[in-house]
């Protein structure tokens, strides 16, 4: 039994989704994809939803739609995944982490940011460890500990 979503095994495929829904939902006073918005998948309800626009970065910016979204569905603890990064977002609370793309080449590599341009399919190992990862209640502790280990961290409420 899943208890993430899971998503279509080709990123064409999911790419495509991704834009239908967004021309559903656009308004006039919305600003394209070069406005600084990346598509975010919560992986745990379905829910697609702007996120981490480069307009936010004000000293007061309130938190961003993935945060609100994981309060509000998660208890503070969610996993999206950003599509124009082709990367997992694990968040706890107002601190989030990057994880690695559940999508991968035919020799098992990412394409972080799509810069290669090699058709990349859905891994499931890499949706089964996640998976794990969220049904033994370890967000928390992973987001920890990439935060503490890596170099680059993700400004508080970003996303």
């Amino acid at each position: 039994m899943n208890c993430l979503v899971k998503l279509p095994r080709s990123f064409v495929e999911l790419y495509g989704i991704v834009n239908r829904i967004k021309g559903r939902d656009n308004r006039s006073d919305d600003v394209d994809d070069d406005g600084g918005f990346e598509t975010a998948i919560c992986l745990v309800t379905g829910a697609v939803m702007k996120s981490g626009s480069i307009k936010r970065m004000k000293s007061n910016r309130p938190p961003g739609t993935c945060t609100i979204h994981a309060r509000k569905n998660g208890s503070g603890v969610g996993i999206f995944f950003l599509v124009q990064k082709c990367t997992v977002l694990l968040m706890h609370n107002n601190k989030s982490a990057y994880s690695p793309s559940l999508y991968v080449d035919e020799h098992g590599e990412e394409d972080p940011g799509l810069r290669r341009g090699r058709p990349l399919f859905f891994s499931e190992e890499r949706y089964n460890a996640l998976e794990n990862l969220w049904r033994t209640h370890g967000i928390p502790r992973e987001v920890s500990q990439i935060r503490s280990t890596s170099d680059r961290v993700i400004r508080d409420n970003w996303y």
